[in-house]
Protein backbone atom coordinates (compact mmCIF):
# COMPACT_ATOMS: atom_id res chain seq x y z
CA UNK A 1 0.00 0.00 0.00
CA UNK A 2 1.50 3.36 -0.80
CA UNK A 3 1.73 6.31 1.58
CA UNK A 4 -1.14 8.06 -0.35
CA UNK A 5 -3.30 5.47 0.06
CA UNK A 6 -2.71 4.93 3.95
CA UNK A 7 -3.32 8.56 3.84
CA UNK A 8 -6.85 9.43 1.74
CA UNK A 9 -7.44 6.21 0.30
CA UNK A 10 -7.66 4.48 -3.25
CA UNK A 11 -7.95 6.19 -6.46
CA UNK A 12 -12.01 5.05 -7.62
CA UNK A 13 -12.30 2.59 -10.09
CA UNK A 14 -13.85 3.68 -14.22
CA UNK A 15 -17.35 3.26 -12.11
CA UNK A 16 -17.02 6.07 -10.82
CA UNK A 17 -16.54 9.85 -12.16
CA UNK A 18 -13.27 10.33 -11.02
CA UNK A 19 -12.00 7.16 -11.72
CA UNK A 20 -13.43 7.38 -15.30
CA UNK A 21 -12.28 10.43 -16.09
CA UNK A 22 -8.56 10.70 -14.17
CA UNK A 23 -5.76 8.04 -14.12
CA UNK A 24 -3.82 7.63 -11.37
CA UNK A 25 -0.08 7.61 -10.09
CA UNK A 26 1.27 7.27 -6.71
CA UNK A 27 4.55 8.88 -7.25
CA UNK A 28 7.54 6.96 -4.94
CA UNK A 29 7.42 9.58 -1.32
CA UNK A 30 10.07 10.44 0.64
CA UNK A 31 10.99 12.45 3.67
CA UNK A 32 9.94 16.09 2.23
CA UNK A 33 7.31 14.81 -0.65
CA UNK A 34 3.99 12.28 -0.99
CA UNK A 35 2.79 13.14 -4.13
CA UNK A 36 -0.68 11.63 -6.39
CA UNK A 37 -0.84 12.41 -9.97
CA UNK A 38 -4.10 12.60 -11.28
CA UNK A 39 -4.33 13.06 -15.29
CA UNK A 40 -6.55 12.46 -17.98
CA UNK A 41 -8.52 9.40 -19.04
CA UNK A 42 -10.84 10.61 -21.21
CA UNK A 43 -11.97 14.07 -22.74
CA UNK A 44 -14.13 15.80 -20.87
CA UNK A 45 -17.71 14.64 -22.25
CA UNK A 46 -21.20 16.31 -21.24
CA UNK A 47 -22.00 13.52 -18.17
CA UNK A 48 -18.92 14.82 -16.90
CA UNK A 49 -19.51 18.09 -16.95
CA UNK A 50 -23.30 17.39 -15.89
CA UNK A 51 -22.39 15.50 -12.90
CA UNK A 52 -19.72 18.08 -11.87
CA UNK A 53 -22.43 20.20 -12.29
CA UNK A 54 -24.84 19.19 -9.84
CA UNK A 55 -21.77 18.68 -7.48
CA UNK A 56 -21.43 22.66 -7.60
CA UNK A 57 -25.02 23.39 -7.10
CA UNK A 58 -25.02 20.18 -3.98
CA UNK A 59 -21.96 22.69 -2.12
CA UNK A 60 -23.62 26.06 -2.98
CA UNK A 61 -27.26 25.27 -2.41
CA UNK A 62 -29.48 23.69 0.64
CA UNK A 63 -32.33 21.80 -0.34
CA UNK A 64 -34.65 24.60 1.47
CA UNK A 65 -33.82 26.75 -1.21
CA UNK A 66 -33.73 24.18 -4.00
CA UNK A 67 -37.36 23.25 -3.44
CA UNK A 68 -38.27 27.09 -3.33
CA UNK A 69 -36.75 27.72 -6.61
CA UNK A 70 -38.99 24.67 -7.61
CA UNK A 71 -41.93 26.22 -5.99
CA UNK A 72 -41.12 29.82 -7.95
CA UNK A 73 -40.58 28.58 -11.11
CA UNK A 74 -42.68 29.12 -13.77
CA UNK A 75 -44.21 31.86 -11.78
CA UNK A 76 -44.51 35.59 -12.27
CA UNK A 77 -41.07 37.21 -11.19
CA UNK A 78 -39.48 34.21 -10.68
CA UNK A 79 -36.17 35.74 -12.69
CA UNK A 80 -36.20 38.33 -9.90
CA UNK A 81 -36.72 35.33 -7.28
CA UNK A 82 -33.71 33.35 -8.02
CA UNK A 83 -31.17 36.59 -8.62
CA UNK A 84 -32.16 37.36 -5.06
CA UNK A 85 -31.00 34.10 -3.98
CA UNK A 86 -28.42 33.05 -6.09
CA UNK A 87 -25.95 31.63 -4.27
CA UNK A 88 -23.72 30.77 -7.50
CA UNK A 89 -20.67 33.24 -8.12
CA UNK A 90 -20.04 35.09 -11.13
CA UNK A 91 -16.36 35.98 -10.63
CA UNK A 92 -14.18 33.95 -12.45
CA UNK A 93 -11.80 33.53 -9.40
CA UNK A 94 -14.10 33.15 -7.25
CA UNK A 95 -15.61 30.30 -9.45
CA UNK A 96 -12.34 28.30 -10.16
CA UNK A 97 -11.76 28.63 -6.23
CA UNK A 98 -15.08 27.14 -4.95
CA UNK A 99 -14.52 24.47 -8.07
CA UNK A 100 -11.51 23.42 -6.90
CA UNK A 101 -12.45 23.50 -3.26
CA UNK A 102 -15.86 20.54 -4.57
CA UNK A 103 -13.46 18.76 -6.21
CA UNK A 104 -11.07 18.29 -3.13
CA UNK A 105 -13.91 17.75 -0.85
CA UNK A 106 -15.42 15.16 -2.99
CA UNK A 107 -12.49 13.34 -4.00
CA UNK A 108 -11.20 12.49 -0.33
CA UNK A 109 -14.77 11.50 0.60
CA UNK A 110 -15.38 9.27 -2.79
CA UNK A 111 -11.61 7.63 -1.95
CA UNK A 112 -12.20 7.14 1.30
CA UNK A 113 -15.76 5.34 0.78
CA UNK A 114 -18.03 7.49 2.79
CA UNK A 115 -19.80 10.84 3.89
CA UNK A 116 -18.02 12.68 6.63
CA UNK A 117 -19.26 14.96 8.86
CA UNK A 118 -18.71 18.52 7.43
CA UNK A 119 -20.52 21.98 6.92
CA UNK A 120 -21.52 22.99 2.86
CA UNK A 121 -19.88 26.21 4.26
CA UNK A 122 -20.10 27.76 0.54
CA UNK A 123 -24.03 27.84 1.09
CA UNK A 124 -23.07 30.46 4.13
CA UNK A 125 -21.52 33.23 1.86
CA UNK A 126 -23.26 36.52 2.47
CA UNK A 127 -20.71 37.32 -0.73
CA UNK A 128 -20.70 35.00 -3.39
CA UNK A 129 -18.70 36.75 -5.30
CA UNK A 130 -15.89 37.04 -2.74
CA UNK A 131 -14.09 34.11 -1.62
CA UNK A 132 -15.34 32.82 2.24
CA UNK A 133 -12.66 32.70 4.48
CA UNK A 134 -11.43 29.85 6.38
CA UNK A 135 -10.19 26.03 6.26
CA UNK A 136 -10.98 24.98 2.14
CA UNK A 137 -12.01 21.71 3.43
CA UNK A 138 -12.41 20.80 6.67
CA UNK A 139 -13.98 17.23 7.36
CA UNK A 140 -14.26 14.72 10.40
CA UNK A 141 -14.35 11.25 10.36
CA UNK A 142 -16.05 10.01 13.70
CA UNK A 143 -15.97 5.87 13.73
CA UNK A 144 -15.69 3.20 15.89
CA UNK A 145 -12.77 0.76 16.07
CA UNK A 146 -12.38 -2.42 18.41
CA UNK A 147 -15.33 -1.33 20.01
CA UNK A 148 -13.87 2.47 20.79
CA UNK A 149 -14.69 5.49 19.55
CA UNK A 150 -12.19 7.60 17.02
CA UNK A 151 -11.82 10.53 15.14
CA UNK A 152 -10.06 11.33 11.71
CA UNK A 153 -9.84 15.21 10.43
CA UNK A 154 -9.07 15.71 7.06
CA UNK A 155 -7.90 19.31 6.63
CA UNK A 156 -7.13 20.40 2.63
CA UNK A 157 -6.11 23.55 0.59
CA UNK A 158 -6.82 23.66 -2.69
CA UNK A 159 -5.61 25.88 -5.67
CA UNK A 160 -6.43 26.80 -9.41
CA UNK A 161 -3.63 27.70 -11.57
CA UNK A 162 -3.98 28.22 -15.50
CA UNK A 163 -0.24 27.75 -15.36
CA UNK A 164 1.48 25.68 -12.57
CA UNK A 165 4.31 27.35 -10.81
CA UNK A 166 6.64 26.90 -7.82
CA UNK A 167 4.73 29.84 -6.08
CA UNK A 168 1.47 28.30 -5.92
CA UNK A 169 2.92 24.65 -4.60
CA UNK A 170 4.75 26.72 -1.89
CA UNK A 171 1.54 28.38 -1.18
CA UNK A 172 -0.17 25.23 -0.67
CA UNK A 173 2.27 23.73 1.33
CA UNK A 174 2.85 26.40 3.54
CA UNK A 175 -0.90 26.61 4.39
CA UNK A 176 -0.39 22.72 5.06
CA UNK A 177 2.84 22.64 7.16
CA UNK A 178 3.03 20.80 10.72
CA UNK A 179 1.95 23.09 12.65
CA UNK A 180 -0.73 23.87 10.73
CA UNK A 181 -4.59 23.22 12.86
CA UNK A 182 -7.76 23.49 11.28
CA UNK A 183 -9.52 27.75 11.62
CA UNK A 184 -13.18 26.02 11.09
CA UNK A 185 -13.43 23.51 13.56
CA UNK A 186 -15.20 25.35 16.26
CA UNK A 187 -17.72 26.77 13.59
CA UNK A 188 -18.03 23.22 12.10
CA UNK A 189 -19.27 22.26 15.86
CA UNK A 190 -21.55 25.14 16.13
CA UNK A 191 -23.45 24.64 13.03
CA UNK A 192 -23.37 20.82 13.69
CA UNK A 193 -25.38 21.37 16.88
CA UNK A 194 -28.18 23.29 15.18
CA UNK A 195 -29.88 20.22 13.74
CA UNK A 196 -27.87 17.48 15.95
CA UNK A 197 -26.75 18.54 19.59
CA UNK A 198 -25.49 15.18 20.69
CA UNK A 199 -23.27 14.66 17.88
CA UNK A 200 -21.95 18.19 18.04
CA UNK A 201 -21.16 17.58 22.30
CA UNK A 202 -19.20 14.12 21.28
CA UNK A 203 -16.95 16.69 18.42
CA UNK A 204 -16.49 19.39 21.09
CA UNK A 205 -15.17 16.66 23.78
CA UNK A 206 -12.08 16.19 20.89
CA UNK A 207 -9.42 18.17 21.05
CA UNK A 208 -7.75 18.90 17.47
CA UNK A 209 -4.09 19.43 18.92
CA UNK A 210 -4.42 15.72 20.76
CA UNK A 211 -5.85 14.09 17.36
CA UNK A 212 -2.96 15.74 15.69
CA UNK A 213 -0.54 14.08 17.95
CA UNK A 214 -2.09 10.55 17.50
CA UNK A 215 -1.53 11.09 13.75
CA UNK A 216 -5.35 11.30 13.00
CA UNK A 217 -4.89 14.73 11.40
CA UNK A 218 -4.86 14.24 7.90
CA UNK A 219 -3.42 16.85 5.40
CA UNK A 220 -4.27 17.24 1.37
CA UNK A 221 -3.13 19.65 -0.72
CA UNK A 222 -4.58 19.80 -4.53
CA UNK A 223 -3.56 21.83 -7.42
CA UNK A 224 -5.44 21.88 -10.67
CA UNK A 225 -3.71 23.37 -13.79
CA UNK A 226 -2.44 21.89 -17.53
CA UNK A 227 -0.73 18.92 -17.99
CA UNK A 228 2.46 20.53 -17.02
CA UNK A 229 1.13 20.10 -12.96
CA UNK A 230 2.45 16.67 -12.34
CA UNK A 231 5.77 17.65 -13.66
CA UNK A 232 6.31 21.21 -11.60
CA UNK A 233 4.54 19.83 -8.34
CA UNK A 234 7.14 16.96 -8.52
CA UNK A 235 9.98 19.40 -9.59
CA UNK A 236 9.21 21.57 -6.28
CA UNK A 237 7.26 19.92 -3.99
CA UNK A 238 9.13 19.96 -0.56
CA UNK A 239 6.87 19.57 2.47
CA UNK A 240 7.93 19.58 6.40
CA UNK A 241 4.51 17.25 6.82
CA UNK A 242 4.66 14.06 6.70
CA UNK A 243 0.79 13.25 7.25
CA UNK A 244 0.18 15.55 4.11
CA UNK A 245 -0.52 14.01 0.41
CA UNK A 246 -0.56 16.84 -2.94
CA UNK A 247 -2.62 16.02 -5.18
CA UNK A 248 -2.25 17.22 -9.02
CA UNK A 249 -4.54 17.39 -11.14
CA UNK A 250 -3.63 18.05 -14.86
CA UNK A 251 -6.16 18.46 -17.70
CA UNK A 252 -5.82 19.51 -20.94
CA UNK A 253 -8.38 22.22 -20.65
CA UNK A 254 -8.76 23.16 -17.02
CA UNK A 255 -10.58 27.02 -17.47
CA UNK A 256 -12.63 25.66 -19.93
CA UNK A 257 -13.84 22.61 -17.72
CA UNK A 258 -14.62 25.40 -14.64
CA UNK A 259 -16.52 27.63 -17.24
CA UNK A 260 -18.92 24.67 -18.99
CA UNK A 261 -19.29 23.28 -15.05
CA UNK A 262 -20.75 26.82 -14.05
CA UNK A 263 -22.36 27.32 -17.13
CA UNK A 264 -24.41 23.91 -16.85
CA UNK A 265 -24.66 24.75 -12.71
CA UNK A 266 -26.46 27.68 -14.24
CA UNK A 267 -28.92 26.34 -16.79
CA UNK A 268 -30.06 24.01 -13.79
CA UNK A 269 -30.59 26.67 -11.51
CA UNK A 270 -32.85 28.45 -14.33
CA UNK A 271 -34.52 25.54 -14.86
CA UNK A 272 -34.95 24.06 -10.99
CA UNK A 273 -37.20 20.92 -11.92
CA UNK A 274 -34.83 19.41 -13.73
CA UNK A 275 -32.87 19.35 -10.21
Amino acid sequence: MSKQEQLIGKHPDNTHPFGKWLDVNDLPDSATKCHRELTESIAIDDDLIEWMARKIINHHYAQFRINRLKEKYGSLGYAKYAAQHRKLPIEDKVKKGNATEILLTDYIQTTQGKEFIKVFKLRYNPNVDQAIKGDDTLMIDLFEENGNEKVKIYLGESKFRQIPSKTVIEDITNSLSKDTLPLSYTFLVEEIAKTNELLARKLDDYIVQDVKDRGDLIYAGLLLSNTNTSRTVERHLNSDNSNLVFISVGIDDPEGFIESVFERAGELIANPDLL
